[in-house]
């Protein structure tokens, strides 16, 4: 996608300061592992928990010192199409229109740190296709559009994007903004449960301390 740097599983397309570099590095190494060492269930079993994961994560960059971290409610949508545009492939993530499951987030989140116009996504796995031509990864930090593009996708509006042109196509990821979806209504926000507690202490622990210089 684009230029970007990666650490693990998570594609850097941003130029963050140097502890916000730190604290990447830490989401990437250990916010899934921390995850599946309390779960009790198979491997990447994270992997598609955008709300808890991106709670998770905010939580962690709070405590950090990132105040203003948040969780932001969107759609993701990942297209693939031919030289011509025709289209081969497409998922989306939190499309609205979608049918609603009891006790389910019927969205998709991401943390999002304002000051920095950043957007960190740890829950992409999920919408990993052959069809991306390995162009498209696990994770991703990338800046975001306090003013989003005049694009529309859904009747959303994009806040942030991503593309990769491969040989014999182009690959575009977008997040489309959902503010009508109320994130803090979830079972996830509302109870802080140990799971997340221990994915939240791992991150800090990992993190250790840091002093500007």
């Amino acid at each position: 996608m684009d230029e970007a740097n990666a650490l693990g599983d998570l594609a850097i397309m941003a130029a963050p300061p140097a502890k916000m570099w730190k604290a990447l590095a830490t989401i990437s190494a250990r916010a899934h592992q921390a995850y599946d060492e309390c779960s009790g269930t198979a491997p990447g079993s994270s992997h598609d928990k955008c709300l808890f994961m991106s709670l998770a994560v905010r939580d962690f960059l709070v405590e950090i010192g990132y105040r203003d971290a948040t969780v932001k409610a969107c759609s993701l949508l990942i297209r693939a199409g031919d030289p011509q545009e025709n289209e081969i492939w497409s998922v989306g993530l939190g499309a609205p229109g979608q049918r609603d499951e009891p006790d389910k987030f019927n969205g998709h989140a991401v943390c999002a740190v304002p000051s920095l116009e950043l957007l960190i996504d740890t829950t992409i796995y999920q919408a990993i296709r052959p069809h991306w031509g390995g162009a498209v990864g696990g994770m991703v930090a990338i800046n975001y559009w306090r003013n989003p593009s005049a694009e529309r996708l859904w009747g959303l509006e994009v806040i942030a994007a991503a593309e990769c042109a491969l040989s014999d196509r182009l690959v575009r990821v977008l997040w489309l903004d959902r503010p009508e979806v109320n994130w803090k209504s979830s079972e996830d926000f509302r109870v802080k449960n140990e799971r997340r507690r221990h994915v939240t202490k791992a991150l800090i622990n990992a993190f250790g301390g840091w002093r500007e210089h």
